[in-house]
């Protein structure tokens, strides 16, 4: 019997997602003045939508979860002053896209859908730990107006402009 080859490019895999993380800093300080007002709050999520693009492109990849818990403390330390929240939600969230990953196509529209459902999840799950740790002052209404609906249009379209590249990459991984 043909044994099956373990995954071995961990390494590009840890490379592309830190490359995503440093994009979303960029992403977010050079479009500051166009998704970020009061009242239309963008955050770009770009190292989120890699690693569930990764959970589902590269299933051979058993540390996912473990990487997604890596970088949400890197995104935490880099880019939020509490740590923690990044990394306990992401891997939750990974977990959760790893065990769906077998009944999901792996087409644009699915994995666009997924993104769009894992993008909401992660936004009300933060504002409800921010919340319970009396960080967030605002209440639901605001935050699904004013930031949930602005943070999907933006990630939707870093979504459209990413996919392409991401899933060329992540394919190329795969080939041996």
């Amino acid at each position: 019997m043909l044994k099956d080859k373990k995954f071995t490019k961990h390494g590009w895999v840890l490379l592309l997602l830190l490359v995503t993380l440093l994009l979303d800093g960029v992403i977010a300080q050079v479009f500051a003045q166009f998704v970020m007002s009061p009242t239309f709050t963008g955050v770009p999520q770009l190292t989120l939508i890699a690693l569930i693009m990764a959970t589902l492109l590269l299933p051979e990849e058993e540390y996912i979860v473990a990487i997604a818990a890596v970088f949400g403390l890197i995104f935490d330390s880099y880019y939020t002053g509490m740590l923690g929240v990044n990394a306990l939600l992401w891997p939750l969230l990974v977990y959760v896209v790893r065990q769906l990953g077998p009944v999901v196509p792996k087409s644009p529209f699915y994995i666009g859908a997924l993104v769009v459902i894992v993008l909401t999840l992660f936004t009300l799950a933060n504002y409800a730990v921010n919340r319970f740790l009396g960080f967030a002052q605002v209440t639901a209404t605001t935050l699904i107006a004013n930031h949930l609906g602005s943070s999907l249009i933006v990630n939707l379209v870093i979504f459209a402009l990413a996919y392409l590249p991401l899933r060329q990459i992540l394919i190329n991984l795969r080939i041996d």
